[in-house]
């Protein structure tokens, strides 16, 4: 699975609540406001939805998952930024070409954020981090790009969120 709305992905719930499960095996980021240099509309393009954000009930929502894509030679974590190289791609002028990066600790399985020298800096429930620096990620963390915030959610709280 890849980007799609909150919505499209409580329908799937409730035609199939144990596949759905089944899917639900990486944390995801819920798109919660982008900046203002996206584009002006809220429309499908082949990869993601770009635009104004969405009604606050119906958020944008990626899964923290590598992407078999052409040119991500990085293999280290789950790229983001706003160029089709990326695992997420959120099309907005003030997230850099490759962002950040999220990658899963071997040893403890939690989840880490890293700034990949971004031109607008990425921030963690509003702390900057200095590039290059991995931080641990909690769930319910807000991740800040440039001017798009981003909720980073564990399975079992989408899994709670669905069951509303």
């Amino acid at each position: 699975m890849s980007g799609m709305r909150l919505s499209e992905l409580a329908a799937r719930w409730k035609k199939d609540p144990r596949g759905t499960v089944l899917q639900l095996a990486t944390p995801v980021l819920l798109l919660e406001r982008l900046g203002e240099g996206a584009q002006e509309s809220w429309e499908r393009t082949g990869a993601i939805f770009v635009g104004k954000p969405p009604e606050t009930h119906d958020p944008a929502i990626y899964f923290v998952e590598k992407v078999a894509r052409t040119g991500n030679a990085f293999a280290l974590g789950v790229t983001i930024g706003r160029v089709e190289s990326n695992d997420i791609i959120i099309d907005d002028s003030s997230i850099s070409r490759f962002h950040a990066w999220l990658q899963q600790d071997p040893k403890s399985g939690g989840w880490l954020l890293c700034d990949a020298q971004s031109k607008n800096g990425t921030r963690l429930d509003g702390e900057p981090l200095d590039s290059g620096s991995k931080v641990p990620l909690r769930d319910g963390a807000v991740i800040t790009l440039g001017q798009a915030s981003l909720r980073f959610l564990l399975p079992q709280t989408v899994l709670e969120l669905l069951k509303q």
